[in-house]
């Protein structure tokens, strides 16, 4: 079965890291794509994005990174992916997802499988990196490869 593990990535962190991982243990292809939303501003480039999950899931040999400026739904109808996963961290993730979630079954018939963040992880987060970076703190919530790219790009 192919699932998808929609996001903007914005970096990807180790609790992203940690859902992808646990998501190739169980399914037999992962789609991590990274999804941009011209209205939206981000930190890092689509490419940089893509390139720093290409780096975090270089070892897991059934991920593939892509990108995308559509819905999820259509890009899971275009590459035949089956499910949906999304972590969440508190309960107010979860009830965001879970109108996610809705609206993906009723307009794609997409079902939504949310999982829980591993113990440890729930402080971990694309913002919060995102404000270590711009206050100079150490990147530890980032996959270490990713933590070096980012450094030798001069944005941390």
């Amino acid at each position: 079965m192919s699932v998808i593990l929609p996001g903007s990535y914005d970096p990807v962190t180790n609790g992203h890291l940690d859902i992808i991982r646990r998501a190739a243990k169980e399914y037999d292809e992962v789609y991590v794509v990274v999804f941009n939303n011209p209205k939206k501003s981000y930190t890092f480039t689509l490419d940089e994005r893509v390139q720093m999950l290409m780096i975090a899931t270089d070892d897991l040999e059934n991920v593939l990174v892509s990108c995308s400026a559509g819905l999820v739904i259509d890009y899971m109808r275009d590459h035949e992916i089956e499910k949906i996963i999304k972590g969440y961290r508190t309960e107010a993730d979860l009830a965001w997802e879970h109108e996610q979630a809705e609206w993906n079954l009723k307009n794609g018939g997409y079902e939504t499988e949310l999982w829980k963040c591993s113990e440890g992880m729930e402080n971990v987060s694309s913002t919060a990196a995102r404000e270590a970076m711009r206050k100079g703190e150490p990147l530890d919530m980032l996959p270490d490869g990713v933590r070096e790219y980012i450094i030798s790009r001069g944005k941390a």
